[in-house]
């Protein structure tokens, strides 16, 4: 697969950067580890562990299905530590691991696996897995733990409703927190969905790598921070309504590592900014009306759905000579 992009001042006719499916793996596995630094040093050794299993019963869950049906096995499927990594991320710091392992299997042998190699699947594998989970046993997904060292075993103390602004925002009550002290996630919620810098930094790097494309993650982000300003959960501005949707719960997460996932997003650029604008506003309306303290996973596979018809409605107004000429971006 590669990518160009073409320049129109004359001085040299197009630049073109070389990019495959591995290295645009292996970015997104660089940037997962990035965000499990500040869980270890919050939380210990425990969500070192939990992704290792995710990650394992990822690479398990594919070795399960290609024996079944007689398919080759892939020893260098990059693809599943992505899955198995953001699976985990997802969770609380001290999820059992049982459960950990069953969202990355369930990624990997119902959403993934059986409908091709890597690149072919309709839905997000990861956001399939974790809203598994969250249909089955919703309080073990949301009960997040305080900050402080956790035990290898079993649950540590849950999170004071202070210290979960998520869980605020869902009961209409404004967060205690001040927007400023949740940049570096420590306060309870997903294990690696708090951290607002270190996902910002990833967002960069990502989007300079071209591994994702910034038209999904600013549609996503704008429609997200346009609803939350205009349908506010809490009494108090506009703005301080934006800013603690975006920073709460796994918005940021979403919008850098789910949304914009490259399999699963429409190819067209004009596509990819209305789905953005799509995924952000079914967030914030299934935060407003749903009954889960974050439904991210689930407006994600909602428009995984809405993805093909997008790309084809795009294409159908540029065959038709309408505004979307210009092409800023080829693949081929």
């Amino acid at each position: 697969m590669r990518f160009g992009l073409e320049l129109s001042g004359g001085r040299a006719p197009f630049y073109r950067k070389e990019q495959t499916v591995a290295t645009m793996m292996d970015d997104a596995v660089f940037c997962l580890l990035a965000l499990l630094i500040l869980p270890t040093i919050f939380y210990g050794i425990r969500p070192l562990i939990t992704a290792f299993v995710s990650c394992g019963a990822c690479f398990l869950a594919m070795v399960a299905f290609r024996l079944i049906h007689r398919r080759n096995i892939s020893l260098s499927e990059r693809s599943l530590f992505v899955t198995g990594l953001t699976v985990a991320l997802l969770l609380p710091a001290d999820i059992p691991y049982w459960m950990a392992a069953l969202g990355g299997a369930f990624a990997i042998f119902v959403a993934k696996e059986p409908f091709g190699s890597t690149g072919r699947n309709p839905l997000n594998p990861a956001a399939a897995g974790v809203a598994f989970l969250t249909v089955l046993w919703p309080e073990e997904v949301f009960r997040f733990p305080g900050v402080g060292s956790l035990p290898l075993w079993g649950r540590g103390a849950e999170a004071l409703p202070a210290q979960n602004p998520a869980l605020s925002l869902a009961q209409g009550l404004r967060p205690v927190m001040e927007p400023m002290d949740m940049l570096w996630g420590r306060y309870g919620g997903p294990m690696g969905g708090t951290a607002a810098l270190v996902i910002a930094g990833c967002c960069l790097f990502l989007c300079c790598r071209r591994t994702a494309r910034w038209e999904t993650t600013a549609g996503f982000l704008l429609s997200s921070a346009l609803l939350a300003a205009l349908w506010p959960r809490f009494l108090g501005s506009p703005a301080s309504s934006a800013a603690y949707e975006l920073l709460s719960g796994s918005l940021l997460f979403g919008a850098v590592f789910m949304i914009s996932d490259p399999v699963t997003s429409p190819k067209m650029p004009v596509a990819r900014f209305v789905y953005g604008l799509l995924g952000g506003a079914l967030l914030l309306l299934m935060r407003h009306m749903g009954h889960y303290q974050e439904p991210l996973c689930f407006a994600v596979l909602l428009s995984n759905g809405a993805a093909p018809l997008l790309d084809r409605l795009a294409l159908r107004i540029r065959t038709r000579g309408g505004i979307f000429r210009g092409k800023a971006f080829h693949a081929q």
